[in-house]
């Protein structure tokens, strides 16, 4: 099972790269699987005890970077006013919660969260979610405004 999400991973990068990261030129960087697969990698970098969430690059392009992002609770509801996300979930499950619409995302499921639009993803279950995250523009530099839900189009 662990084979078919590193195979899956490995297209899902492909496939941004297509896609995402090189809108009107071609880019001169290919992103291929996480060295020593992810379960290597996750267990080389833990979520510290009462850590909710952490985000991890692995990969960068002229156009978009590639982040792995373990979530054990909740994000804070925020945006990124300079980063469109495509956020591709490789294991568990959870809400994300886009302008105040909640949608379940489950394993295999992938969700495109355009630049300074309200969001947060709150897991589901036992297991810790994973989602290969695409910033593009690559980040360079902290890019998350908080947001109160009270300021969220359409709520009280």
């Amino acid at each position: 099972m662990r084979g078919c999400t590193d195979l899956a991973v490995r297209t899902l990068l492909l496939a941004c790269l297509a896609g995402l990261g090189c809108a009107g030129r071609r880019s001169s960087t290919i992103v291929g699987a996480v060295p020593g697969g992810i379960d290597a990698f996750l267990a080389a970098h833990p979520l510290a005890a009462g850590q909710p969430l952490r985000a991890d690059e692995i990969a960068r392009t002229p156009g978009a970077s590639y982040h792995l992002v373990q979530v054990r609770a909740a994000e804070s509801p925020h945006r990124h006013h300079a980063h469109d996300l495509a956020v591709f979930v490789l294991r568990g499950e959870g809400m994300l919660t886009l302008d105040g619409t909640p949608t379940p995302l489950h394993t295999g499921d992938a969700a495109v969260i355009p630049r300074d639009r309200s969001h947060w993803f709150a897991r589901r279950g036992d297991e810790t979610a994973v989602a290969l995250v695409v910033f593009s523009p690559a980040l360079d530099a902290p890019d998350t405004v908080p947001d109160s839900v009270d300021a969220i189009p359409g709520r009280q």
